[in-house]
């Protein structure tokens, strides 16, 4: 009766652990679906938007040469064709040791804000992609990290002036045009190629040193947008005003992650060392990366 009673258990005990093991299964799965499908419907949403950009530059309404989005730089806030640029001045950088314990440098993650501007019938629509970074430090400023993306919706029926904001207030920041979309996105990027499959002139300056210098002055500026400045000694030519196709490339944190994260940032002295150094060396494994290519049908 002991031996009968004592294999019981044993089995029960197996069936247990068996169970338990198969229910993290179950709920890693369900994770992975849920985190798989909102990154697709997320993607899609992009891709939709950004595959309709019009090119104002081909049309019968106002559309200054000088597309300088900042007015401190002698520019003025007119809507570009499109535009992307880093949300703070620091990559996420994510590590993983190798055989010997040494850290490699496995994934470099940005985060930046997208606009484009749609034509449809006589409306004018500026659509704006922007990840507002959960993690900022003692002086209110963002650090590497992870955040909530928002979407901008600004639409208009007159001419493309410089009154009628639809760059001006996704760039300065209009909150009634924002609309949340998802949580825990540690990644967003957009690349540009040409009809020949060439990426964005000034992109390799872009991603190496997070600024690019596209004028004859000193100061670099961390944003690219079409149409393309390019710069010569008499004067600066547009060109290139839509790109032939995109790349758009988003990375989403695992829910259980984003939620640590947190209670790092929450619950020390200094919040943003623990979460930053989680983010770059723990849960590299729990980032869902997506990425899809687009053509621009209206590229000439």
């Amino acid at each position: 009766m002991l031996v009968s009673t004592a294999m019981l258990a044993f089995i029960v005990l197996g069936l247990t652990a068996m169970f338990v093991e198969t229910q993290k299964v179950f709920k890693s799965g369900i994770k992975q679906t849920t985190v798989t499908d909102a990154g697709r419907a997320i993607v899609d949403m992009i891709a939709s938007d950004l595959s309709q950009m019009s090119d104002p530059h081909f049309t019968n309404v106002y559309f200054p040469t000088n597309l300088y989005p900042y007015a401190s730089v002698g520019g003025y806030p007119n809507p570009p064709t499109l535009y992307w640029q880093f949300t703070n001045a620091n990559d996420l950088y994510q590590y993983t040791n190798n055989i010997n314990g040494v850290p490699v440098l496995c994934r470099t993650n940005q985060l930046e804000e997208i606009f484009a501007t749609i034509q449809t019938n006589n409306t004018w629509i500026g659509v704006g992609y922007y990840v507002s970074n959960w993690f900022t430090d003692s002086a209110g400023g963002p650090i590497p990290g992870v955040g909530t993306l928002y979407r901008y919706v600004a639409t208009t029926n007159a001419p493309l002036t410089t009154t009628n904001l639809l760059f001006a207030n996704f760039e300065y920041g209009s909150s009634s045009n924002f609309h949340r979309i998802a949580d825990g996105v540690i990644h967003l990027k957009i690349y540009a190629f040409d009809s020949d499959g060439n990426e964005m002139c000034w992109e390799p300056s872009y991603d190496q040193t997070g600024g690019i210098d596209r004028f004859p002055r000193a100061t670099s500026y961390a944003y690219l947008q079409y149409p393309v400045i390019v710069t010569n000694f008499a004067n600066s030519l547009q060109t290139n005003y839509l790109p032939h196709s995109i790349d758009i490339e988003l990375g989403i944190l695992e829910p259980e992650a984003f939620e640590h994260a947190r209670a790092l940032f929450t619950a020390t002295p200094y919040p943003h060392v623990a979460a930053s150094n989680y983010l770059a060396t723990q849960c590299l494994g729990q980032v869902e990366i997506f990425r899809q290519h687009i053509i621009i049908p209206a590229a000439p």
